[in-house]
């Protein structure tokens, strides 16, 4: 695994490479604003999915939505906020992180990258990675993050406002990442290889 102070791009050789050894490029958005759009429906369902959990674990949060006298929000700007985006941005940090955690061999790989720029951590790889296993890798952090995690906060006493928040945050958040397992799971065929290039998915 290697640092990086850039996020990938795609490689215009690799890609003739690849389609010169039989590999198929996958039909997907082409760039990052494309994905984010076209993932919307997904941002709503797991929106929709934190509430849920969220809605029968933190009860302020079921009082807030059942009340019947109408609700006020208030915005309050304190030097503490800062401390709060910070966290934000740590905890998509770690969203990224999850990915890398189960990509194979990752901190043997020497084709894994991670790194950090002005809006978060970033882990991405050109390992060929089993069909299977790119469905993991993309799954695992709304799963660890925005279902198992409300349980265990709820648990140790640590659900409030803020915590729901983040877990709302990267559930919404890992939008791209349905999207994307929905792309493979329809396009590439049982026990095929996949490799990313950039923006570019390729299958064989």
């Amino acid at each position: 695994m290697r640092y990086t102070k850039k996020m990938p791009h795609t490689n215009k050789e690799l890609s003739e490479k690849l389609i010169s050894q039989g590999w198929t490029k996958l039909k997907e958005p082409n760039n990052l604003a494309i994905a984010i759009l076209i993932s919307t429906p997904f941002m709503i369902i797991n929106a929709f999915i934190s509430i849920f959990i969220s809605y029968y674990l933190f009860h302020p949060l079921k009082e807030f939505l059942i009340d019947d006298k109408g609700f006020k929000i208030q915005f309050t700007i304190r030097p503490s906020i800062l401390l709060y985006i910070v966290i934000i941005f740590l905890f998509m940090t770690l969203h990224e992180f999850i990915h890398g955690i189960f990509i194979p061999n990752v901190l043997k790989s020497d084709k894994t990258y991670w790194g950090i720029n002005a809006f978060c951590g970033f882990v991405f790889t050109t390992e060929k990675i089993k069909k299977v296993r790119f469905i993991i890798i993309s799954i695992m952090p709304f799963i660890l993050l925005s279902i198992i995690l409300p349980f265990i906060l709820n648990v140790l006493g640590l659900l409030n406002w803020f915590t729901v928040l983040l877990c709302l945050i990267n559930s919404m958040g890992s939008s791209v990442d349905l999207l994307n397992i929905c792309l493979v799971a329809l396009q590439v065929p049982k026990g095929s290889y996949i490799i990313n290039n950039g923006f570019e998915t390729y299958f064989s």
